[in-house]
Formats: C-alpha cells, structure tokens, sequence
C-alpha cells in the first residue's frame, strides 16, 4: 500500500504546470484597465476552459478586481481556426450585483476574457456565447447586448489599449 501511494504522489508531483497570464480590472487616477496577473495551472486536459474558470474565480492580488460574477460557469470553450467560442451559463448576463452593469465594467469583461486567451498564439479572435447561442433573449434579456453596452455581436481581437494605465477608457 505504501508503495502504491508513494507511486501516486510521485505521479502527480509530476504533471507538468503551466504559466498563464490573466487579466483583471484596474483603476487608478480616474481611469480604468486590465492589468496581468500570472498564475500556475496544470497542462492539458480542458486547459482554456481552466484558464476561463480562473478569470471568473478572480483576481488573487488585493489591488486588481473580478470582472465576471463568480456564479458563472464555463460551459465550454472551444478552439477551430483560431477562433476561441467560449459559452457561459447565463449568469454572465443575468446576474449584474456582484459586478454593476456599465459599460465599463463590460469592456473590462469582454476584454479580460479575450486578452487572456490571446495569449496563445493559436487564438487570434474570442466568440462569446450564452448556453450555446449568439443571440435570442435568456429571462428577458437579449444575449447579443451582453451587459447592455457594447454586446457581443461580433468576434473579438485582442486589444492591447485597454491594457495600457492611463488609456482613458
């Protein structure tokens, strides 16, 4: 038995780890940005779904903010021509105490979720989606318009001004 657990914990001290880069919510000075944040995760498996997951978990620093409600669940991401579809449970849109609608807040979102995963050079652009749709109305509310502001009718490319302080977002 002991040999057995010993082969265990030498097998998982062994699965090999993984740097990512997440993006949280700034402000500072009147402005706001997404500024980076480096953590450990384990490689392979649903690795981009994991790294999603983190986003809404949030930040581990005391001077940057969660961007997405933490009862968010990443129902799939996957990955086709460089294009990454992430679906959400709805309480990306519906639930708006944690994280006030505005269209601050929802630059910040989108954007934290797109310049995480544009990271990897396999991702060039990020769909967002609503269990598994792009459009249509969850509890009354239109999934294209996301938080209300600026929607997700389109693919989104990495924006490198938002990650800039002082950008004047």
């Amino acid at each position: 038995m002991f040999l057995f657990a010993s082969f265990l914990f030498l097998l998982s001290s062994c699965t090999q780890k993984i740097e990512v880069k997440l993006y949280f919510a700034k402000y500072e000075d009147n402005t706001a940005y997404l500024a980076p944040e480096t953590r450990t995760l384990p490689a392979g498996g649903d690795l981009y779904k994991k790294i999603v997951e983190e986003i809404i978990r949030g930040p581990v620093g005391e001077q940057a903010y969660p961007v997405l409600p933490s009862d968010v669940k990443v129902n799939s991401v996957d990955i086709e021509n460089g294009l990454a579809t992430v679906d959400f449970s709805k309480e990306i849109i519906t639930n708006s105490t944690e994280i006030p609608h505005s269209s601050t807040t929802e630059i910040l979102a989108i954007f934290s979720i797109v310049d995480t995963l544009t990271e990897f050079e396999e991702i060039q652009k990020v769909r967002i989606t609503v269990d598994g749709r792009q459009s249509g109305q969850i509890d009354g509310l239109y999934i294209e318009d996301f938080w209300g502001h600026v929607g997700i009718y389109e693919d989104f490319s990495r924006n490198e001004q938002i990650l800039i302080k002082g950008s004047g977002m």
